[in-house]
């Protein structure tokens, strides 16, 4: 998981974590939000595009995210943020 994640989080340019009053279109905790493309989660359970689940939590300054998805698989995944579309914004 750790190695993982570096190689996701070195890879991947800075996407700035939001914070009261920034961008709205930068992702946040407990976003829900959908996958753009297939990932492998924890467990190498295969998440497929179109999963949506919620942000549990930020890396890297919002370059990377852990998801928790619970359809149509069970799994929690790493994703870039480049993989990921908001579909609801958690309340403020």
């Amino acid at each position: 998981m750790a190695d993982r994640l570096l190689t996701v989080v070195a890879s991947t340019p800075p996407h700035p974590v939001a914070r009261d009053g920034d961008a709205p279109h930068r992702i946040r905790e407990l976003d829900r939000v959908e996958l753009l493309a297939g990932v492998l989660g924890d467990e190498e359970v295969a998440v497929p595009a179109g999963a949506v689940g919620t942000v549990v939590s930020v890396w890297a300054e919002g370059a990377a995210f852990e998801v928790e998805f619970t359809q149509p698989v069970d799994a929690l995944a790493t994703v870039d943020a480049g993989l990921l579309r908001v579909v609801e914004r958690a309340p403020a």
